[in-house]
C-alpha cells in the first residue's frame, strides 16, 4: 500500500483558505483604494477649487444674507462634497445639522473661541474662513458627501462582493479538488455493493498523491480482488461440474452395459470402483482446498523440516520406484519451523509426487532443504519436460494443468500455495536449464527470541 509522508489534504485545504484569505485583503485593498478614489473625486475637487473666494467676494458685497443665498442656490459645489459655513457661534448659516460624526470637530477646530484669540496669537484653523462687513468671522467646511469616518456603503459593499467572489472561487476549487472525488468514490462503492464487480474509481483520483487518491487506489485494489475471487469461485464451480460430470457419464455407461448384459463383470466392476475412488479424490481435494482459508485455525507447532522431509521420503519412496526414478535427499539439520504438520506434509507431498508423476525413467529427483537468512528454503528439483514460460505464473492456480495430462485433480499446486502463504512464506516455480522442473518453497524460521 503506499504511504503517505504527510496529511496532503489537509496542506491543500489550508493552503486553499490561505490563498483565500491572501487574495480577499489584496484585491479587497485594491477595490477600497479604486472606490474611495472615485468617491472622494468631488471632495478633492472642492477642496482645490476657488469656491472660498468666491464666497468672501458675496460676502463682502452683501453680508450674511447673500452668502446665504449664495451657498444655497448659486455655489458650483462639485458632486460627492457638501459645504457647511459656520458663523463664529458654530452654526451653519443654512440652519443645517451637521453629521454627529464631525460634531467634535467642528466644536474644537472650526468654532471660533474669542478668548483663544487674544493679543497678537491666533490659533491654527484647519479651513478656511471670510470675514463679513461687520467683521463677523466664517469658517468653512467642506467633506465627502456619501462617505464617513467609518467608510460608504459601497465600499462596504464593495468588500463584501470581493468577499463572496473570493469564497465562490475557493468553494468551486473545493468541490472540484475534494468534493467531486468524493462523489466519484462514492458513487464507485455504491456500484461494487449493487453487484457491479467491474466497479472502480477512475485513474484521475486513484493516482492523486493525496488522501483521497490513497482511498481511491485501496478501493480499487480491493475491488479487483474481491473480482478474482468472485471469478476464481465461478471457475472453481465449472472445473467441478466438469470434474464429477465426468466420472458420472463413465458411471452411467458401465451401468447401462450391465443392465444389458444383465450382470456384472470383473472389469465393469473395477471400472465403477476407479470411478468412485476418482471422485472421492476429488471431492476430498476440493474440502482440502476450501479448508486452507485464511478462516481457519491452523494447529501450530514447532516442527522439524529436516525430519517431516525424511519421513515423507520414506513413504513416497515406493511411488518412485514404481516410476523406476531415484529420491535423493540433501537437507540441514536443526531446520524449525512454526506450523501446522500436517498442512505442511500434504503440501510437500503434493509437490514430491507432481516431480514423481513427470520424472522420466532412471532419473533423480533432488530434495534439499537449507536456512536463508531468516527463512528456511525447500527445493524439490525433477527431471521432466518441465514447464512453458507462459503457464510458470499461473501454475498455483486452481485447475490449472500443464501438458497432456489429466489423471490430477489440478488442485495439488493450489493447496501448495495456500499451505505455504498460510505459514508467512512463499513458493515458486522455475524450468532448468537442462530440462526438469524447480519448485521452492520458503518459509520463516522458528524464532525463539
Amino acid at each position: 500500500m503506499r504511504g503517505v509522508a504527510y496529511p496532503r489534504l489537509y496542506l491543500r485545504m489550508a493552503l486553499y483558505i490561505g490563498a483565500a484569505l491572501t487574495a480577499f485583503v489584496l484585491i479587497g485593498a485594491l477595490a477600497f483604494a479604486t472606490i474611495a478614489t472615485w468617491e472622494l473625486t468631488g471632495y478633492l475637487e472642492a477642496r482645490s477649487s476657488e469656491i472660498s473666494r468666491d464666497a468672501a467676494s458675496v460676502v463682502r458685497s452683501g453680508g450674511r444674507e447673500a452668502l446665504q443665498r449664495w451657498l444655497q442656490n448659486e455655489a458650483s459645489i462639485p458632486d460627492g462634497a457638501s459645504v457647511y459655513i459656520f458663523d463664529e457661534n458654530g452654526a451653519d448659516i443654512l440652519g443645517r445639522s451637521i453629521p454627529d460624526i464631525y460634531t467634535d470637530f467642528v466644536n474644537s477646530a472650526l468654532a471660533a473661541d474669542r478668548e483663544e484669540a487674544t493679543g497678537n496669537f491666533r490659533p491654527i484653523r484647519l479651513t478656511s474662513q471670510v470675514v463679513g462687513p461687520d467683521g463677523e468671522v466664517y469658517s468653512f467646511l467642506i467633506v465627502p458627501r456619501n462617505i464617513t469616518l467609518f467608510g460608504s456603503i459601497l465600499t462596504a459593499a464593495g468588500l463584501i462582493a470581493v468577499a463572496l467572489g473570493v469564497i465562490a472561487i475557493v468553494a468551486w476549487l473545493i468541490a472540484g479538488r475534494i468534493g467531486r472525488p468524493i462523489g466519484e468514490l462514492q458513487q464507485a462503492v455504491r456500484n461494487l455493493a449493487a453487484g457491479d464487480i467491474n466497479a472502480r474509481v477512475p485513474n484521475q483520483i486513484a493516482n492523486r498523491p493525496d488522501e483521497l487518491g490513497q482511498l481511491a487506489h485501496d478501493f480499487n485494489l480491493m475491488a479487483e480482488h474481491l473480482n478474482q475471487l468472485i471469478e476464481g469461485r465461478e471457475q472453481l464451480m465449472r472445473e467441478l461440474s466438469h470434474e464429477l460430470r465426468s466420472p458420472l457419464t463413465r458411471l452411467q455407461a458401465a451401468l447401462a452395459l450391465a443392465a444389458a448384459r444383465n450382470s456384472l463383470g470383473e472389469e465393469e466392476r473395477r471400472r465403477v470402483d476407479n470411478e468412485i475412488r476418482q471422485m472421492n479424490k476429488v471431492i476430498g481435494e476440493i474440502l482440502r482446498y476450501s479448508a486452507l482459508d485464511s478462516s481457519i485455525k491452523m494447529q501450530i507447532r514447532l516442527v522439524r523440516l529436516d525430519r517431516l522431509l525424511a519421513r515423507l521420503i520414506d513413504v513416497e519412496e515406493i511411488e518412485a520406484r514404481t516410476a523406476d526414478c531415484e529420491l535423493r535427499l540433501d537437507c540441514e539439520k536443526n531446520l524449525e519451523v512454526a506450523g501446522d504438520p500436517e498442512l505442511l506434509t500434504s503440501a510437500f507431498e503434493n509437490i514430491l509426487r507432481n516431480a514423481i508423476r513427470y520424472a522420466p525413467p532412471h532419473s533423480a529427483i533432488d530434495i534439499t532443504a537449507i536456512r536463508k537468512s531468516d527463512d528456511i528454503c525447500v527445493t524439490i528439483r525433477d527431471r521432466g519436460p518441465g514447464v512453458a514460460a507462459a503457464q510458470l505464473d499461473n501454475i498455483f492456480e486452481p485447475y490449472v494443468r500443464t501438458g497432456d495430462d489429466n489423471s490430477g485433480t489440478g488442485l495439488g499446486l493450489a493447496i501448495v500455495k495456500r499451505v505455504v502463504t498460510r505459514h508467512g512464506g512463499d513458493v515458486r516455480a522455475e524450468s532448468c536449464a537442462d530440462g526438469g522442473l524447480q519448485m521452492t518453497a520458503c518459509i520463516p524460521a522458528a524464532d525463539f527470541s
